[in-house]
């Protein structure tokens, strides 16, 4: 049962998240976190870190945070596959990562041990289900994280392409990343928009 398995969830603060997040996982704690908590600026600051340290290593947390279709970007001349409707939520199964940066990049604490994480295994869509609720749009896809999910440079245009890899995400990277950093997983849901500014 998904809310056995997670017990805290980190969702964007934004009501089509917070919706999706409640419906999904009705019993857990709820975080309500920013485009700003969720992109740390530096290394074991803000609250991402702090949330995030104070949980058993294992656990798994969910995430709840916008994801935007850019085939556009992504297709240049192809069939383009069925959009989701804005509101559709993806399970997450793995991301590619394009951003040119992350949150273990800076300085660090004297006496914190400097170390990358491995990834494999991060996300887990299995636990992205719910009991009469909400229904999931796929069993896992793959996102790619972005500096900013409205605007792609031209770079993370064909990144894309070359990728075939229809969604963007500008908080799911960097908080993959402090998960792991920490021996956690994920339990990552996307919300669904076709345009960053869209209002759900």
């Amino acid at each position: 049962m998904p809310d056995a398995v997670v017990s805290l969830v980190l969702t964007a603060d934004e009501p089509a998240a917070r919706r999706a997040g409640e419906a999904l996982f009705p019993a857990a704690e709820h975080r309500l976190l920013t485009r700003q908590d969720l992109r740390p600026a530096a290394p074991f600051h803000g609250r991402l870190f702090r949330i995030l340290a104070a949980q058993p290593a294992g656990s798994c947390i969910g995430l709840v945070a916008p994801v935007v279709w850019r085939g556009d970007a992504a297709l240049g001349g192809f069939a383009a596959p069925v959009t989701p409707a804005p509101g559709s939520l993806l399970a997450v199964a793995d991301h590619v990562n394009l951003e040119l940066r992350g949150p273990l990049t800076g300085r660090w604490p004297a006496g914190v041990p400097r170390s990358f994480p491995p990834l494999s295994g991060i996300y887990q869509p299995a636990h992205v289900r719910a009991r009469g609720g909400a229904r999931v749009y796929s069993c896992g896809v793959v996102v790619a994280g972005v500096a900013d999910a409205g605007r792609l440079t031209p770079f993370e245009a064909g990144a894309l392409r070359e990728a075939g890899v229809f969604f963007v995400c500008d908080s799911l990277v960097p908080t993959a990343i402090v998960a792991a950093y920490y021996g956690l997983t994920l339990a990552a849901c996307g919300v669904s928009r076709t345009d960053d500014n869209d209002e759900q």
